[in-house]
C-alpha cells in the first residue's frame, strides 16, 4: 500500500473577510490546506478540537484581531497544545508586534502584504522545520 502524502495545513485567522478570501486561494493555489477563520476564538475552538486529528503546521495569525483571545495571544494558545506549530504575525503595524510578546521562532508581516510574500514564510517555517524534525528552531526570529 502506498502512502498518501498530504498538504500542509495552514489555520488563517483575518480579521477582514476580503483579506481571509484572498490569501485562503492564495494559499491554496500554492499547495496548502487552509482553514480560515474571522475570530480568534473561531480558531480557538479549531485548535482545541484538533487533538488525535490532523495536526495544524502553521497558524497565520491577525496581530489586529480583538477577540475574547486576541491574534497575539492566539499563538501562545497554539504552542500551548502543540510546541511544534509554526507561527506568522500579521500586522498593520510593526509597533503592535513589538509592543506584545511573541512566541520563539514566530515569524512576522506587515499588512498589506502579497500573497507570495505569506507563502515564502510558509516555506522558510516548513523547511526549519523539517530540517529540526519539526522543532521550530528560535533563530528563526525576524521580521519580514
Amino acid at each position: 500500500m502506498q502512502a498518501v502524502s498530504r498538504q500542509p495545513l495552514v489555520v488563517l485567522l483575518a480579521g477582514d473577510e476580503l483579506t481571509r478570501c484572498i490569501t485562503t486561494s492564495c494559499l491554496e493555489m500554492s499547495g496548502y490546506d487552509v482553514i480560515g477563520a474571522r475570530t480568534a476564538g473561531e480558531v480557538e475552538a479549531l485548535l482545541l478540537a484538533q487533538p488525535g486529528q490532523r495536526r495544524v503546521d502553521v497558524l497565520v495569525t491577525d496581530a489586529d484581531v480583538r477577540d475574547t483571545v486576541d491574534g497575539l495571544s492566539l499563538a501562545d494558545v497554539a504552542r500551548c497544545l502543540d510546541p511544534t506549530v509554526g507561527v506568522v504575525y500579521t500586522a498593520r503595524s510593526p509597533r503592535r508586534l513589538e509592543s506584545g510578546p511573541m512566541v520563539p521562532g514566530a515569524l512576522c508581516l506587515r499588512t498589506p502584504y502579497h500573497g507570495h510574500q505569506l507563502v515564502a514564510l510558509i516555506v522558510e517555517i516548513l523547511a526549519a522545520a523539517s530540517r529540526a524534525g519539526l522543532a521550530l528552531p528560535a533563530d528563526l526570529d525576524r521580521a519580514a
